[in-house]
Protein backbone atom coordinates (compact mmCIF):
# COMPACT_ATOMS: atom_id res chain seq x y z
CA UNK A 1 0.00 0.00 0.00
CA UNK A 2 2.85 2.35 0.85
CA UNK A 3 4.36 1.73 -2.60
CA UNK A 4 1.11 2.82 -4.28
CA UNK A 5 0.95 6.00 -2.18
CA UNK A 6 4.58 6.80 -2.99
CA UNK A 7 3.97 6.16 -6.71
CA UNK A 8 0.89 8.42 -6.81
CA UNK A 9 2.66 11.11 -4.78
CA UNK A 10 5.52 11.01 -7.28
CA UNK A 11 3.11 11.47 -10.18
CA UNK A 12 1.34 14.35 -8.41
CA UNK A 13 4.64 16.04 -7.62
CA UNK A 14 5.91 15.61 -11.19
CA UNK A 15 2.82 17.41 -12.49
CA UNK A 16 2.73 20.09 -9.76
CA UNK A 17 -0.62 18.95 -8.38
CA UNK A 18 -1.14 18.73 -4.63
CA UNK A 19 -3.46 15.76 -3.96
CA UNK A 20 -4.39 17.03 -0.49
CA UNK A 21 -5.43 20.37 -1.94
CA UNK A 22 -7.48 18.54 -4.58
CA UNK A 23 -9.30 16.57 -1.86
CA UNK A 24 -9.79 19.72 0.21
CA UNK A 25 -11.31 21.58 -2.74
CA UNK A 26 -13.52 18.56 -3.46
CA UNK A 27 -14.79 18.32 0.12
CA UNK A 28 -15.26 22.07 0.58
CA UNK A 29 -17.13 22.48 -2.72
CA UNK A 30 -19.57 19.65 -1.93
CA UNK A 31 -21.65 21.64 0.57
CA UNK A 32 -22.11 24.66 -1.74
CA UNK A 33 -22.96 22.25 -4.58
CA UNK A 34 -25.74 20.70 -2.51
CA UNK A 35 -27.02 24.10 -1.36
CA UNK A 36 -27.03 25.49 -4.90
CA UNK A 37 -28.79 22.30 -6.08
CA UNK A 38 -31.62 22.96 -3.62
CA UNK A 39 -31.72 26.63 -4.57
CA UNK A 40 -31.79 25.66 -8.25
CA UNK A 41 -34.65 23.24 -7.64
CA UNK A 42 -36.54 25.99 -5.83
CA UNK A 43 -36.05 28.40 -8.74
CA UNK A 44 -37.05 25.78 -11.31
CA UNK A 45 -40.29 25.07 -9.46
CA UNK A 46 -41.12 28.76 -9.31
CA UNK A 47 -39.99 29.35 -12.91
CA UNK A 48 -37.41 31.99 -11.96
CA UNK A 49 -34.21 32.82 -13.90
CA UNK A 50 -31.64 30.04 -13.71
CA UNK A 51 -28.51 31.18 -15.57
CA UNK A 52 -26.53 32.39 -12.54
CA UNK A 53 -27.50 29.35 -10.46
CA UNK A 54 -26.58 26.94 -13.25
CA UNK A 55 -23.20 28.68 -13.50
CA UNK A 56 -22.64 28.36 -9.72
CA UNK A 57 -23.85 24.76 -9.78
CA UNK A 58 -21.39 23.83 -12.51
CA UNK A 59 -18.56 25.76 -10.86
CA UNK A 60 -19.08 24.01 -7.52
CA UNK A 61 -19.02 20.63 -9.23
CA UNK A 62 -16.01 21.29 -11.46
CA UNK A 63 -13.85 23.21 -8.94
CA UNK A 64 -11.44 20.34 -8.10
CA UNK A 65 -11.06 19.38 -11.75
CA UNK A 66 -10.46 22.99 -12.73
CA UNK A 67 -7.70 23.05 -10.11
CA UNK A 68 -5.97 20.10 -11.78
CA UNK A 69 -6.28 21.70 -15.21
CA UNK A 70 -5.09 25.12 -13.99
CA UNK A 71 -2.16 24.00 -11.84
CA UNK A 72 -1.10 20.75 -13.49
CA UNK A 73 2.03 20.91 -15.66
CA UNK A 74 2.83 18.56 -18.53
CA UNK A 75 -0.31 16.51 -17.97
CA UNK A 76 -0.71 13.49 -20.26
CA UNK A 77 -3.52 13.61 -22.84
CA UNK A 78 -5.50 10.94 -21.00
CA UNK A 79 -5.81 13.22 -17.93
CA UNK A 80 -7.66 15.80 -20.05
CA UNK A 81 -9.91 13.06 -21.41
CA UNK A 82 -10.57 11.72 -17.90
CA UNK A 83 -11.37 15.18 -16.51
CA UNK A 84 -13.74 15.86 -19.42
CA UNK A 85 -15.42 12.48 -18.89
CA UNK A 86 -15.79 13.09 -15.13
CA UNK A 87 -17.24 16.56 -15.67
CA UNK A 88 -19.67 15.52 -18.40
CA UNK A 89 -20.86 12.35 -16.66
CA UNK A 90 -21.12 13.97 -13.23
CA UNK A 91 -23.10 16.97 -14.42
CA UNK A 92 -25.31 14.70 -16.53
CA UNK A 93 -26.10 12.49 -13.53
CA UNK A 94 -26.74 15.51 -11.31
CA UNK A 95 -29.03 17.05 -13.94
CA UNK A 96 -30.96 13.78 -14.23
CA UNK A 97 -31.35 13.71 -10.45
CA UNK A 98 -32.71 17.26 -10.44
CA UNK A 99 -35.04 16.44 -13.31
CA UNK A 100 -36.32 13.33 -11.49
CA UNK A 101 -36.85 15.39 -8.33
CA UNK A 102 -38.81 18.02 -10.28
CA UNK A 103 -41.01 15.33 -11.83
CA UNK A 104 -41.68 13.80 -8.40
CA UNK A 105 -42.63 17.18 -6.99
CA UNK A 106 -45.07 17.81 -9.85
CA UNK A 107 -46.95 14.53 -9.25
CA UNK A 108 -50.03 14.84 -7.05
CA UNK A 109 -49.70 13.45 -3.54
CA UNK A 110 -51.47 10.18 -2.81
CA UNK A 111 -51.96 11.15 0.85
CA UNK A 112 -54.92 13.45 0.17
Amino acid sequence: MRAIIDYLSGIAEAHSVNPLLFVLIYVVSTVPFLLVSGWLLHHIQRERPLSFLVFLWGLCYTAPYLYVLAVGRDLPWWVYCMVALLIISGLTLAARGLKRRIQQDKQPNDEE
